[in-house]
């Protein structure tokens, strides 16, 4: 549980990272949308993350809401993750402080395929069309 907290703040941080900034001095980035979904219905909510094979560049992410998300990407060869988290029924998480209110437990339901092992890629082109959908299962 903890290796999985760990890795969703690391997501929201690359996030945060990657939407602050503005300057146009930076690499070129281009519009990235797609369709996202599992098992045939559309993912209801979820985080996407192109990924720099090379890392040479920084990453893109971007939310998925009701299987679609849009970002800009630099051009390339990219690794892409996808997560997707939800409660526990009936689980708390209590921090180490004593004034520490308890909070929903959640888990990462999409296999580890998609996020911490993805096997998903996408080539984002510097012309063209950058449309990439992704069909998921569930295990």
């Amino acid at each position: 549980m903890k290796t999985l907290s760990v890795f969703l703040i690391l997501v929201c941080l690359i996030g945060a990272i990657v939407g602050c900034g503005g300057s146009s001095d930076g690499p070129a980035k281009f519009p990235v949308s797609g369709k996202v979904t599992l098992d045939g219905e559309p993912l209801a909510e979820g985080d996407i993350i192109f990924r720099d094979v090379e890392g040479s560049a920084a990453s893109a992410a971007g939310k998925i809401e009701e299987g679609e998300y849009s970002l800009r990407s630099t051009a390339g060869k990219k690794a892409v993750v996808i997560t997707a988290t939800k409660e526990i029924p009936g689980k708390t998480v209590v921090g180490g402080a004593p004034d520490d209110v308890p909070t929903p437990a959640i888990e990462q339901y999409l296999p580890a395929q998609y996020n911490t092992k993805t096997t998903l890629d996408a080539n984002v082109s510097d012309s063209g069309s950058n449309e990439f959908s992704f069909e998921l299962k569930s295990e």
